[in-house]
């Protein structure tokens, strides 16, 4: 009988869920405003994909109040039952909104910050990829070991902005800051304009100009009724289907499925174990197993640079490699790889001389 439910659960066929992360480049900006709207578009799209919101603003977040639903059930209840965490338990766990949408909401109050930790969530995102078409994370503002794991695990990386010189200056910053980290790649981080405005001072050439990157997409501003939807608790969809506004996130959700059909996958997904042939005459060996990147980690670089010191030693990816030399037989002293069984291998006439 175990045998039958071993076969019938390797047959199952799971999804992989694409991860959109909403961030801001400043607080304010509108991204738990964009990361609702967005999710209920995604939920009403033609297929009615599977759709998830997860609030990552541990504290602060404020997802239920916008979608006016009362969960049971928050991030503290995931871990406090970590040895549980499967489909079934998360698909218990989440409480659905009325447009289809399963949320998972940030809990009230912080009981324990050291639960949720990079290695936890990378567990969890991935058990909601095979579960969800995607997955919305609303990842507020936060730079810190977390919000780095879910920028790596992120399929695409929505950067929210808005044409005033603060929040210029803070999303040139992270972008630096993610070309620095080499993830997200920069084909997937897409740069979204909230509350645009036609005849703004700043205009969306000068902000591409500073940004050194198209603009993916502006959302109108339309303040009043973006209020008014968050005091009736209704995503836009809901409360204002004729909007303009509405419109937008209609075509925002339709232009990123699209997106992401065509995205790249994470950059975690190219990490690799390093697996080299060493060439004849040469000695390869690694003290501790690494894994890298599409770009070099800057660790590696430095070590690179200090290898002039002995000549003997380059690096390649993380590797050491020890040029093969029986010149350095010459040094009694020496204990690299060709003295490491112990032998002396000096001539017969160098012996003689230090005798």
């Amino acid at each position: 009988m175990a045998d039958i439910k071993n076969n019938a659960e390797s047959k199952k066929i799971f999804k992989h869920g694409k991860i959109i992360n909403v961030i801001s480049s400043k607080g304010g900006v509108g991204t738990t405003t964009i990361a609702v709207n967005l999710a209920v578009s995604l939920a009403a799209e033609k297929n009615h994909p599977s759709v998830a919101l997860i609030d990552m603003n541990l504290l602060f977040g404020d997802i239920p109040l916008f979608l006016e639903i009362e969960p049971k059930y928050n991030w503290s209840e995931i871990t406090k039952n970590i040895s549980r965490l499967d489909d079934n338990f998360l698909r218990n766990i989440l409480s659905v909104d009325t447009s289809g949408v399963s949320v998972l909401p940030s809990p009230s109050y912080v009981n324990d910050p050291n639960v949720e930790t990079p290695d936890f969530l990378a567990h969890l995102l991935v058990i909601m990829q095979r579960v969800f078409d995607f997955i919305i994370i609303d990842g507020g503002q936060p730079l810190d070991d977390i919000s780095f794991k879910i920028l790596e695990l992120s399929d695409i990386a929505l950067l929210v902005s808005i044409l005033t010189p603060p929040c210029i200056l803070n999303t040139k910053k992270l972008l630096k800051t993610f070309r620095g980290l080499g993830f997200p790649l920069n084909e997937n981080i897409k740069i979204v304009v909230n509350r645009y405005l036609k005849k703004s001072i700043i205009s969306l050439t000068d902000a591409e100009s500073s940004f050194e990157k198209e603009i993916f997409w502006t959302i109108p501003n339309d303040y009043q009724t973006t209020v008014n939807a968050i005091n009736e608790g209704k995503a836009l969809a809901q409360f204002a289907p004729g909007e303009a506004i509405t419109k937008n996130f209609k075509k925002l959700a339709t232009k990123l499925r699209a997106e992401s059909e065509k995205s790249g996958p994470a950059i975690s997904s190219y990490q690799r174990k390093i697996k080299k042939t060493p060439n004849i005459g040469t000695y390869v060996y690694q003290k501790d197993p690494l894994s890298i990147n599409r770009r070099r980690r800057k660790s590696d670089t430095a070590q690179q640079e200090d290898s002039s010191e002995d000549r003997r030693r380059k690096m390649r990816d993380g590797i050491i490699i020890v040029d093969h030399d029986r010149r350095q037989n010459d040094y009694p002293d020496y204990n690299g790889p060709e003295k490491r069984s112990g032998v002396d291998r000096r001539t017969a006439k160098d012996r003689r001389q230090k005798n």
